[in-house]
């Protein structure tokens, strides 16, 4: 199982976890900072659909801000879980966790919280791995599970199991126990608590995700049917793709992210490589090809047959410089977006 670690040997010493927080968060830390002696650390693991990160006595302020919203597309929850000490979160709106309580909040809004000393797990998940119709609309709003609830009981023991879980278990074990777990997952996350309204932009926006989603196959999606579709605008739908490069941009990379998982499974071995395109919405496999390695740096063709070797777009030859462990996280959150 992929797994980063990153510890913090000295008060003055933080570049390496500080980078690794500044892939999601601006970070500031306490003016007299306290620390817990011998035991800060960050570490993330990969487990397939979903980020586990654990973080012990790493203090200070965490900040999304609307500047950094629009530097990403992340359309991703982020499940809060205190085990030791407490958060503090300012926004979207002030609440106080302690160990027994879970926030539910969404990246694709502002957030603002501080940890003092202790112990803390944050699940990562993408709003596309929870199924629609238990998962909430949306959570636009800060969401909260109090300890007496059985969904946060549930999230609590889930995450301490996840955090025990060695590093060297199988990704392949560790992603279908994560696809297990999107429907309970969901089930909790719909059992926490928010406002009776939420934002109709991001509604709107997961909603036409989905639509595109269910329709990549269809070569004919493009902005106009959208617009029709939903009643919008064309400025309307453009800004919900601002920060993807535009509408065709998220459909031609969701297009190719789904050639990519279909010449990776071997059940779809015998199906050839422009059938696969043109099930995507590819109307020419030559122009697919082109696409394709621009994207990942090698061909379909090539791709498929090192599958069968463990090679994937993006992996380091031998003796190659290991990535540092911010780059391998942004890859990560790409990879979720994108699954």
């Amino acid at each position: 199982m992929e797994r980063i670690a990153v510890g913090v040997a000295a008060a003055g010493d933080t570049p390496g976890w500080q980078s690794l927080v500044s892939t999601l968060f601006d970070w500031k830390p306490f003016p007299a900072r306290r620390r817990m002696d011998g035991a800060e650390s960050l570490s993330v693991h990969h487990f397939g659909f979903f980020l586990v990160c654990h973080m012990t006595g790493v203090t200070g302020r965490f900040r999304r801000t609307p500047i950094r919203l629009n530097l990403d597309d992340l359309d991703h929850l982020v499940v809060t879980i205190p085990l030791q000490g407490s958060l503090a979160f300012c926004a979207p709106r002030p609440q106080r966790l302690r160990p027994g309580d879970v926030a539910v909040a969404d990246l694709r809004g502002e957030l603002a919280f501080s940890m003092g000393p202790g112990e803390a797990v944050h699940l990562i998940l993408p709003r596309m791995f929870l199924p629609a119709s238990v998962a909430p609309p949306d959570i636009s709003e800060l969401r909260l599970l109090r300890g007496e609830r059985l969904a946060a009981r549930f999230l609590i023991d889930l995450a301490q199991m996840l955090i025990r879980m060695p590093a060297y278990a199988d990704r392949g074990e560790a992603s279908g126990l994560a696809a297990v777990l999107r429907t309970p997952l969901a089930f909790c996350l719909a059992a926490a608590e928010g406002p009776e309204t939420a934002r109709e932009t991001l509604r709107r926006g997961r909603d036409i995700r989905r639509f595109i989603e269910d329709n990549l196959g269809d070569p004919d999606l493009v902005p106009a049917k959208i617009i029709a579709r939903f009643g919008l605008s064309r400025s309307q739908l453009f800004r919900q793709f601002d920060s993807a490069g535009g509408v065709e941009t998220y459909i031609r990379r969701r297009r190719l992210r789904r050639t990519l998982v279909d010449l990776a499974d071997p059940a779809l071995s015998s199906r050839n490589i422009g059938e696969i395109a043109y099930a995507a919405g590819f109307a020419d496999e030559a122009h697919f090809s082109r696409l394709f390695r621009a994207t990942y740096g090698t061909t379909p063709r090539a791709f498929r047959k090192g599958g069968r070797t463990g090679i994937r777009p993006g992996s380091r030859e031998a003796g190659a410089a290991a990535p540092q462990p911010a780059e391998r996280l942004l890859s990560w959150l790409e990879q979720l977006r994108d699954a």
